[in-house]
């Protein structure tokens, strides 16, 4: 390094990357920066998944995995293990007390009470890696980052380590399901003070997320930062239909979060509207609803849309069916989001956006790139969005630059990253 302040290593603890198909396969865009900027990356999995979403990844030469972090979670046995293993570290931890004091109502509700122990558990076999970690690598603190891609026990655990090694850096990502307590049932995640007193950085992927955090905590907003996700440039634009079928295309893990069911409906009303129109959809990715969701639509879809769900579908091989197929269309109808990678990579092939105002989505997607519908859009608000654009070719067409030019602002992986990783190395 030039610097003689800046990091050397940088150790990034994962969900599952690099071993998971579908899950984090957006971090395959960051880790090539990540590489440039520290003389090594350490990856540190925590869980393996399943056997049909394991995959291997070729990474850059001066990344490396370490399992010693890994919990093979899908083997039941193992589990058991951890379980019994766990418990008695979780009712003598100070931690599990404290956060029942502060959080008195989750004496009454038991979910919130496994949830308190589950995440503790978690924390606590963190801390316990981290102080194994440090002292067994006789690791110079003062050329290491510890960056956690999700704040969630993991960012606990290893915060709880500093105690003990104050000297530690410790900067976390905030997405989705980490940040919004919304989202679970009950609305709530454990051990929110002690994480975020520990943490010295982290960086939200939205400005939605930054101002939800700074609402709930602005205590800590010094320590807020956005640094947003990105795509590569595919070095193409999208074809737009030329034989009179207007193509629609969607891309998403099939689970409720993302109500398919609510776009068929969307697209059977379409149909009605317009019942001399010809429509293809495409939906991209699978999941456990995905059997449900083509029965639904063979039995509600009329004749003028077809539809093909292709499962799971690797990055790579996305952005080639956008290159190959003519689509004049992308839409994302969830309920909840932080921003999708999925809507950026359609915006770097210039391709127009429909899009619920959930999230951090209304960052992404306006009326310059598409529409915006509405958090909770009837079927008939999803029909008169599509009608709309399909009807107006002109206005498509400026849709689909600014669609590519947004991309390029906002989402180009070049310059997120690399301003990223640069932080990180001079944190």
């Amino acid at each position: 390094m030039t610097n003689n302040s800046s990091r050397s290593t940088l150790v990034l603890i994962t969900g599952s990357y690099p071993y998971g198909a579908v899950a984090e396969s957006f971090l395959d865009k960051e880790i090539p920066y990540l590489c440039s900027a520290f003389d090594t990356v350490t990856i540190l999995p925590r869980t393996l998944p399943s056997e049909t979403e394991r995959i291997e990844r070729t990474l850059p030469r001066n990344a490396y995995v370490d399992n010693s972090l890994l919990l093979q979670r899908n083997i039941s046995t193992n589990r058991l293990i951890y379980i019994l293993q766990t418990i008695p570290l979780v009712i003598t931890s100070k931690y599990f007390y404290s956060e029942i004091l502060e959080n008195p109502w989750t004496i009454t509700n038991i979910t919130a009470l496994k949830r308190i122990a589950g995440f503790l558990a978690g924390a606590l076999r963190a801390k316990k890696w981290a102080q194994k970690y440090i002292k067994e690598n006789k690791i110079n603190l003062s050329k290491v980052v510890f960056y956690t891609y999700w704040l969630d026990a993991a960012t606990a655990g290893i915060g709880m380590a500093k105690r003990e090694h104050p000297e530690v850096r410790l900067v976390s990502r905030a997405h989705g399901g980490d940040l919004y307590e919304e989202r679970h049932n009950p609305p709530y995640i454990p051990l929110r003070y002690e994480t975020l007193f520990f943490l010295d950085r982290l960086y939200f992927i939205s400005e939605h997320g930054y101002n939800y955090f700074i609402h709930k905590f602005p205590h800590f907003q010094d320590k807020f930062e956005v640094a947003r996700l990105g795509v590569e440039d595919p070095g193409f634009i999208t074809e737009a239909s030329q034989d009179g079928v207007f193509r629609i295309v969607s891309c998403s893990y099939i689970v409720p979060v993302k109500r398919i069911d609510l776009l068929i409906r969307g697209l059977r009303e379409l149909g009605q509207k317009d019942p001399k129109g010809l429509f293809e959809w495409v939906h991209i990715g699978y999941g456990p609803l995905k059997e449900q969701m083509e029965e639904l639509a063979k039995k509600y879809l009329p004749e003028n849309i077809s539809f093909h769900f292709l499962g799971y579908v690797p990055n790579p091989e996305v952005i080639s069916f956008y290159q190959n197929n003519q689509v004049d269309l992308f839409i994302n109808v969830s309920s909840s989001e932080g921003i999708p990678v999925s809507i950026m990579e359609a915006q770097s092939c210039g391709i127009p956006v429909i899009a619920t105002a959930v999230g951090g989505i209304p960052e992404i997607v306006s009326n310059d790139v598409g529409i915006l519908l509405s958090e909770n859009p009837t079927p008939q608000e999803i029909a008169d969005a599509i009608w709309m654009l399909k009807n107006d070719s002109g206005g498509l067409e400026l849709l689909k630059k600014n669609s590519k030019s947004n991309w390029n602002k906002m989402y180009n992986a070049k310059k997120n990253y690399q301003t990223f990783s640069s932080k990180l190395n001079q944190s």
